[in-house]
């Protein structure tokens, strides 16, 4: 019987089983016993619904839809994976897998799913690979700055420009520092010194802040969409049906007029969350023909935005997302679910 390791972020399979911390991989039988007590298991947060599914969200997980194809799973945290890994398959989609490991793994001639390259964690490295898929227009107009770095904006006509990080979510660095909204004479003013303080290796990445006027979001200047897509040998990146996440804001003007520099979180006024659908945007069909660099069998969610010119402005994409356990689409299962029976 083939053998699978399920391998997750140690933080994130923490959470999943409810405890502080996990030292060392599960056996089959506690990784079984895990999913039948956690499935059962109210108010679980989403690591749990992607390994042990969830009745409220009518999730079946991964632990089952592996077992019920008749191998044998278990779980092991992300940093007890060693090239001695007694296993077939290993399914990385829940953690970074480094590329010497990888390496190691495929000339054993064990299967890896869920894999991208961890340089993919870099937003900056994002969108050289979407504009080298001659996805240039699918970009904002941005840059990435170093200590050594000419103190000019990448732009003239650019009002507002938002200053973030090459790694980091939720509005914030890896370290936890804010991402900021500037009003450009400002941030010129500032260059010099925001640059003058990065350490030899840090870079920061300025780009313009981007506008929205959704009509399907009574016109909301700050609607982010988040959409789930699957990548498999031979059929190359799809879309998950036609529905996405939205996330509408309003921008907090009178604040960033008076102080001309705010945090994110200052600036991004409450957020509702609802659902869209992809098929209004014209070219959101070219928009996915570059993002095909996210190959092999992986679920990945991508953040972009359509400002007033209908034209999508990539952010990121992100295999680590929140959203692969919603059920956007009546008409199709949670993408995890899909990837479960799919991907082997």
């Amino acid at each position: 019987m083939l053998k699978l390791c399920l391998a997750v972020h140690h933080e994130l399979l923490a959470a999943a089983l409810a405890v502080k911390k996990v030292e060392r991989p599960l056996s089959t039988q506690e990784t079984l016993q895990a999913c039948a007590q956690r499935y059962q298991a109210k108010d679980t947060p989403y690591p749990a619904w992607y390994l042990f599914g969830c009745r409220e969200k009518e999730v079946t997980g991964l632990v089952t839809l592996y077992t019920r194809q008749g191998i044998n799973v278990f779980l092991c945290p992300d940093h007890k994976l060693g090239s001695k890994l007694k296993a077939d398959i290993i399914d990385v989609q829940f953690c970074t897998l480094s590329s010497s490991l990888y390496t190691k793994f495929t000339s054993q001639g064990k299967k890896i799913i869920g894999y991208l390259p961890p340089s993919f964690a870099s937003k900056a490295y994002l969108a050289t690979k979407v504009q080298a898929e001659n996805g240039g227009k699918f970009l904002p107009v941005q840059k990435v700055y170093t200590k050594d770095s000419e103190p000019l904006l990448p732009a003239e006509n650019i009002k507002v420009w938002i200053l973030k990080w090459p790694y980091g979510s939720a509005g914030k660095s890896c370290t936890g520092a804010p991402y900021t909204v500037w009003q450009a004479e400002h941030l010129q003013n500032n260059l010099p010194k925001l640059l003058a303080g990065l350490e030899a290796e840090e870079s920061f990445i300025c780009s313009e802040f981007i506008l929205t006027r959704d009509p399907y979001a009574g016109y909301a200047d700050h609607v982010v969409h988040k959409m789930p897509f699957l990548a498999s040998p031979g059929s190359g990146v799809k879309a998950y049906g036609s529905y996405c996440q939205k996330f509408i804001s309003h921008c907090n003007w009178a604040a960033l007029e008076k102080k001309h520099v705010l945090p994110l979180g200052d600036f991004i006024q409450t957020t509702t969350i609802t659902t869209g659908k992809v098929d209004t945007i014209k070219l959101f069909p070219e928009f996915i023909q570059s993002l095909s660099f996210h190959q092999g069998c992986v679920m990945f969610s991508v953040d972009f935005m359509v400002p007033p010119d209908g034209i999508p402005r990539f952010l990121e994409s992100n295999k680590l997302a929140a959203t692969f356990a919603e059920k956007f689409d009546p008409h199709l299962p949670p993408l995890v679910d899909y990837y479960g029976s799919k991907s082997l």
